[in-house]
């Protein structure tokens, strides 16, 4: 399985970041989201992209590739981002946190959102994804037809489809394992403009392991093992959908959730690159 080519198919149309070793002057793992003093946000259209970036940026120690559940229409300047009507496509995601310890209890976890899902009248649109510690359920955004999806906002739909299950199963996630339960293991709802999730087969930020892709058919085989870098097993075929099959379940978690709530305008999180690398550099003296 060729690495650049699956980060660059997970990561084209999106907004992409890139987690480096090095900390910027905040203390903090520097992550790279924006070229050109901060005009341009990151993004990868090729497997050649993924070498120029990691040239360009090698003595930062450049290390896990990211990128937004949203994809766009354009991604040419900062606003494009901060424009929520350039948004053409959002991947709905569960993010399940838990500790690696508890390894057993995030799948079960998520067998149950993929089960919902999957009675929901989903059959080919879903796939897993550990990211290392935790894992993530992604639907796939073009599971939603392009007529939804130009009636309302697809952030907000996905965002509601997420807050929709989790209402649904809440009380599920809890019973799946009433004796080992993990006390930190939490399902959230991380659908916003700004929020990165684990390209498949980069490594994780801190621990040495791969994200890998995951079969929902396979979920009662898995085991950490997988994302060793030494022999991992990934599935290549993580990026099959039917669409509109999620049409459904969209409309009627979008009439139960309504959209995303609205807030206050979210600062951007991380400074132009060329700001951090020079506090990376006045830290470095």
């Amino acid at each position: 399985m060729d690495v650049q080519c699956e980060i660059a198919r997970f990561a084209k149309d999106r907004w992409v970041g890139l987690r480096c070793s090095e900390m910027g002057g905040d203390g903090r793992p520097l992550i790279i989201r924006y070229m050109g003093g901060g005009r341009f946000p990151l993004k990868i259209d090729g497997p050649s992209d993924i070498v120029k970036l990691m040239r360009r940026y090698g003595w930062l120690d450049p290390r896990a590739f990211y990128a937004t559940a949203n994809i766009y229409r354009n991604l040419k300047s900062v606003e494009d981002v901060s424009d929520l009507s350039n948004i053409v496509g959002c991947t709905a995601t569960w993010d399940i946190d838990n500790d690696l310890e508890g390894w057993e209890d995030t799948v079960a976890v998520a067998k149950q959102i993929v089960s919902f899902l999957e009675d929901s009248g989903i059959s080919q649109s879903i796939f897993v994804k550990w990211s290392g510690e935790g894992c993530h359920v992604h639907l796939h955004h073009k599971s939603i037809s392009p007529e939804l999806a130009g009636r309302m906002n697809p952030l907000d739909l996905a965002y509601a489809i997420v807050e929709y299950v989790n209402l649904k199963l809440n009380l599920k996630y809890k019973a799946l394992t009433p004796d080992s339960f993990s006390s930190r293991l939490v399902v959230e709802n991380e659908m916003d403009p700004q929020r990165l999730f684990s390209c498949p087969l980069t490594l994780h930020w801190r621990l040495d392991r791969v994200c890998v892709c995951i079969s929902p058919n396979d979920l009662d085989r898995f085991t950490p093992e997988w994302a060793s870098p030494d022999g991992y097993r990934h599935y290549g075929g993580w990026d099959r959908y039917i669409v509109g099959e999620a049409d459904q379940l969209a409309s009627r978690a979008y009439e139960t959730v309504g959209p995303r709530p609205s807030k206050p305008k979210v600062k951007r999180r991380h400074l132009p690159l060329d700001v951090e690398i020079n506090r990376f550099m006045r830290l470095k003296v």
